[in-house]
């Protein structure tokens, strides 16, 4: 969590440098951070600094760690080749160095290369959703709005401790664009993009915890103010009140939960939209949550047998329509379905194109959406779906109901465990179109016949399943599959990359940095 003290040094910088005539721009930024065995971080910097023509020079740089762990004497920096000595505790940001660039200052109109390297301990803590797994997280440096100027081509890296494979590492919320294994057999995470080297960029990873020493600890947990930093605030009064909601919005962004988990969707879908896409079918909606794979396919061969394309034949499909009106994706999976019931498995390759092809139109479909926005939306339609069918109506409302929301509970991937929680009815009445889902003698003509809301629901997920398990070799393997075509960690040459400034490390903990000319 970022400390208030630091937001509003950070805001009042611009006072002070306003009045010292500093303006820079930062064409190239670049960081490499290495993980290290004992829970320490190798961190490097190499931003090429340009000053701003009729502009002071820029005659020391801020640059900032993570936390106060980090080793001053161990502070390395240099400029075009020129060594740097003069390294010392930053005063204008916390957890910082400050290195004066003496007869090496960078004038008005002029170039530097600026590189720094250090390291900074104690940055690797307990995963907080996996406990045999290790977590850091990291954001580099950022500079003053005010004093910053022009976009950066930007690059940060994170290179995994010694040991972990590709199978074995994830990333937190922020998706990498780049991945490699370098000469080690380390794996690398790379962030790519043009951007201003002005504001926190927090990435995170997560790995086997028997590939640092021991023993983990638990992420430190930030006080949101400190005594010395409640009374600064205080002493600002109320003629710095303004900056309370400033603070107030930064904080509520931190706090968001750091949600990991394999994604099979590209990472930058949705990413940089904004508001909700709706009209989603729920086997895209299943996807854009990135359900399980084997979901998706129940739910489309659901549609399917909803519209009376498909029927069941002893836990097996037949076709017994038209592709005529129908979605591209279930013309191809009834284009696979064999003649006749007793045709073999479909081959996975043939199922995985599908998929593809979804992923496909989900990208044109979330093209200018926001990703987060529309899949809380969408767990909004599934939640409301199923408190209707859990409201007292009579058989024949609930079957009416279950009928036309049954495709959404399907879309929940907890459908299983929150069917035994429905409320108990003497019986339902069943959809027309579900009749094929049931064994003869189960209801009565007339779709009436003794079976609860929760019956009938978990009989027709549990025939779904089944015969999608028939239909497809592997079903329950194919989003790893499909995972590796659309988001994978390929196995390539290293290529070095670096990256920025500012650092924040650990899970949870406090970073907030500014530098550059002053």
């Amino acid at each position: 969590m970022v400390k208030i003290f630091l937001i509003m040094m950070l805001v009042l910088i611009p006072l002070s440098a306003s009045g010292q005539n500093y303006s820079f721009s930062i064409p190239e930024f670049k960081c490499v951070v290495k993980v290290n065995r004992d829970r320490s971080l190798d961190i490097s910097y190499d931003i090429l600094f340009e000053c701003t023509s009729g502009y002071s020079s820029i005659d020391v740089i801020d640059i900032g760690f993570p936390s106060s762990d980090f080793i001053l004497n161990g502070v390395e920096a240099g400029l075009d080749g020129h060594t740097l000595t003069r390294i010392y505790h930053s005063t204008y940001i916390d957890n910082g160095v400050e290195v004066y660039l003496d007869g090496n200052a960078i004038h008005s109109g002029e170039r530097g290369y600026f590189r720094l390297t250090g390291v900074n301990n104690n940055m690797v803590f307990l995963d907080t959703e996996d406990d045999d797994y290790a977590s850091m997280e990291f954001s580099p440096t950022w500079f003053d709005s005010d004093l910053l100027t022009g976009l950066s081509d930007f690059s940060l890296t994170i290179v995994f401790p010694e040991g972990s494979e590709p199978d074995m590492v994830r990333y937190h919320d922020r998706p990498f664009t780049g991945t490699a294994v370098d000469k080690n057999g380390c794996v690398v995470f790379v962030w790519e993009e043009t951007r201003r080297v002005d504001s926190r960029y927090i990435v995170g990873i997560s790995f086997p915890e028997d590939l640092v020493d021991g023993p983990l600890t638990e992420k430190p947990k930030v006080p949101l103010l400190s005594a010395d930093e409640l009374g600064l605030i205080l002493g600002f009064g109320i003629f710095f009140l303004f900056f309370s909601f400033i603070l107030f919005i930064i904080i509520k962004a931190v706090r968001k939960a750091n949600r990991r988990k394999e994604e099979y969707l590209p990472p930058k879908l949705g990413l940089e939209g904004s508001g909700i896409r709706r009209g989603l079918t729920a086997p895209l909606a299943a996807m854009l949550l990135e359900e399980k794979l084997d979901r998706v396919f129940v739910l489309i061969v659901f549609g399917l047998l909803k519209k009376g394309r498909l029927q069941f034949d002893e836990d097996k499909l037949i076709k017994i329509g038209s592709t005529d009106g129908l979605r591209s994706y279930e013309k191809k999976l009834l284009g696979l379905i064999p003649e006749g019931s007793g045709g073999k498995p479909i081959p996975p390759g043939e199922i995985r194109e599908i998929f593809m092809g979804m992923i496909k139109i989900l990208e044109k479909k979330m093209k200018g959406f926001s990703l987060e926005e529309s899949r809380e939306y969408y767990r909004s339609v599934i939640e409301s779906a199923w408190n209707m069918v859990a409201l007292d109506y009579s058989a024949e409302k609930a079957g009416e109901i279950l009928g036309d929301r049954f495709q959404w509970l399907l879309a929940d991937e907890k459908f299983d465990s929150r069917v035994k929680k429905l409320p108990p009815r003497n019986s339902t009445f069943i959809p027309v179109y579900m009749y094929g889902f049931f064994s003869s003698g189960v209801f009565h003509a007339g779709g009436k016949g003794g079976l609860s809301l929760s019956q009938a629901c978990s009989r027709v997920g549990g025939a779904l399943e089944r015969t999608a398990g028939n239909t497809v070799a592997n079903l329950s393997r194919m989003s790893s599959s499909v995972t590796s075509k659309t988001n994978p960690v390929p196995v390539s040459t290293y290529r070095s990359s670096g990256g920025g400034s500012c650092a924040c490390a650990c899970a949870g903990c406090a970073c907030a940095c500014a530098g550059g000319g002053r």
